[in-house]
């Protein structure tokens, strides 16, 4: 289960009803335990979504952007190896979904998929980020 919660000085506040309705149900005294992990930054997600778009429009290779999604996940290292009981390999991509990753890990994915993607469209890095601002 999933609980989101909002600082407000020092407490935690439930961040929304679901929430505050698994901590209304908690009995006084009980403890839980949580793994911290801050919210990804939804316009960085925008942001990498505008240049998955922009490179695949401008580029001639990949039918589907969701195959450039993947080249993407892959160059980046972004996949998990699965070994048969023959011993033969195949590989998955990860999710890039928001609880998948946390904000270092999606920073480093998109940093990967820049350089993927002047591998795709003749601009230098400058000129990409800055068109894909302007194409968000």
């Amino acid at each position: 289960m999933l609980l989101e919660f909002i600082k407000s000085d020092s407490k935690l506040i439930p961040a929304n009803d679901e929430t505050f309705e698994r901590v209304k149900k908690m009995a006084v005294g009980e403890s839980i335990f949580m793994e911290w992990k801050p919210r990804r930054n939804y316009q960085f997600h925008k942001k990498f979504f505008s240049l998955l778009n922009f490179v695949f429009e401008n580029q001639s290779y990949y039918k589907t952007i969701d195959n450039l999604l993947e080249v993407y996940k892959f160059k980046a290292g972004y996949f998990e190896t699965i070994v048969t009981h023959k011993g033969h390999k195949h590989y998955k991509a990860k999710s890039i979904s928001f609880h998948a990753m946390d904000n270092d890990e999606f920073e480093k994915f998109y940093s990967a998929a820049i350089d993927t993607s002047l591998e795709l469209i003749p601009m230098n890095k400058a000129e990409l980020e800055d068109t894909v601002l302007r194409y968000l």
